[in-house]
């Protein structure tokens, strides 16, 4: 189950993400891994909604889709 997309540097998000995640992601404008990327892990990981499942969901995600935190 791949979540790579067709447009480089425009990977989804994961189907399944829990509500209060992509509550949060969507409030500091997220709306691709890439973009969490940039975030970077340590912001990520301190918003409002965002717990260790997500974030080990995004995480699955992104080495899925070859994207590390801090790659750009």
């Amino acid at each position: 189950m791949s979540s790579k997309s067709n447009w480089p540097g425009h990977t989804p998000l994961p189907k399944g993400l829990a509500a209060p995640a992509k509550r949060a992601l969507a409030h500091e404008g997220i709306e691709t891994l890439e973009q969490l990327a940039e975030l970077g892990e340590q912001k990520a990981s301190k918003l409002h909604g965002m717990g260790p499942v997500a974030i080990a969901q995004l995480e699955e995600a992104m080495e899925e889709s070859g994207i590390t935190f801090g790659s750009r």
